[in-house]
């Protein structure tokens, strides 16, 4: 927008979220506070972004027919089964952690999840 020569209160407004978040700072030293500052009075914050599994139709029914299967297994059954989908391993130390900067709100927004 602001290349098409829109200012940065136009932005903005049509954004619906605070000037500074918008603003250009080209050429001038800006801190990583200053920053921080102007993201959270635009309600912006650095999230992880929601991780979504590409299921097919073809995936959920393997996965029904296999929950089907297993319906009637008593507890100290199913604590033999671990599903590692969902649950993150890390066997390094960074991690390689992703933030991506949205709206709390936004956290099904699909702009914002990892394939």
């Amino acid at each position: 927008m602001m290349e098409a020569g829109w200012s940065a209160r136009q932005v903005a407004r049509q954004l619906d979220h605070s000037e500074c978040v918008v603003a250009p700072s080209v050429g001038t030293h800006v801190s990583s506070g200053t920053i921080r500052r102007c993201l959270d009075k635009g309600h912006l914050g650095s999230r992880r972004p929601l991780c979504a599994l590409p299921l097919t139709p073809v995936h959920r029914h393997l996965r029904l027919e296999w929950c089907c299967a297993r319906e009637n297994w008593t507890s100290a059954e199913w604590n033999h089964v671990v599903f590692s989908d969902e649950y993150r391993f890390n066997l390094s130390s960074d991690g390689n952690c992703v933030h991506v900067w949205r709206l709390r709100s936004e956290r099904l927004n699909p702009a914002f999840a990892l394939q």
